[in-house]
């Protein structure tokens, strides 16, 4: 059975409470959704910003330097890019036409508290400036270029959602890898990890 391992973990009714109360959270978000595309996206950021800076968090200090093959990001440029993530893709969706930056340049934090200190930055400015964008705007479009040359044309909805949230998950996953092959206990996100269930 595929979840076997998890619902032996858990409980069969613990697991069952678990369900509960996601599908509450769901039918929330689906309402939030219904008022306001902004709205909708906060509410799931509510949620998954949480999980994030937990994965920040159990940054092994001394490991900063470290990564998993000489083709990959270190860990604190990984964790660096997660932290900035956010602030950095909504700044380029408040205008209609932004040029994309150049991303060959890593930073290198000094320590995990620089890290944390970005995230903060960078979760309170989504939390102001999201909500401003109304669904007439979200539903226009956007135009990403580099050099004069168009590389993204798309509705600002869709950005978001490719770019913001899908881009921030895709990361934090990475992340869970490098955390687990640093020796880090990796957190529970949509369910329990190695180290923790999200039950306690």
């Amino acid at each position: 059975m595929l979840f076997g391992p998890a619902l032996a973990e858990i409980g069969a009714a613990v697991y069952a409470a678990y369900i509960i109360d996601s599908k509450e959270r769901v039918m929330n978000w689906e309402a939030d959704s219904i008022r306001n595309i902004a709205t909708g996206m906060l509410a799931e950021l509510d949620r998954e910003l949480g999980t994030t800076r937990r994965f920040l968090e159990r940054t092994p200090g001394d490991k900063l330097g470290w990564r998993p093959h000489e083709k990959s990001k270190t860990a604190g440029q990984l964790a660096f890019h997660i932290a900035t993530l956010l602030k950095g893709v909504l700044t380029l969706a408040l205008s209609d036409e932004s040029e994309l930056p150049n991303f060959r340049e890593e930073h290198q934090p000094a320590d995990v508290q620089e890290i944390l200190s970005a995230f903060n930055e960078s979760e309170q400015f989504v939390l102001k400036n999201l909500a401003q964008i109304d669904d007439a705007r979200m539903h226009q479009t956007l135009k990403i270029t580099r050099d004069g040359s168009v590389l993204m044309e798309l509705p600002r909805v869709a950005f978001l959602r490719m770019v913001l949230l899908n881009h921030l998950y895709h990361h934090r996953g990475q992340y869970g890898v490098y955390l687990r092959l640093m020796g880090a206990k990796v957190p529970s996100s949509y369910g329990p990890s190695g180290d923790e269930s999200p039950l306690g």
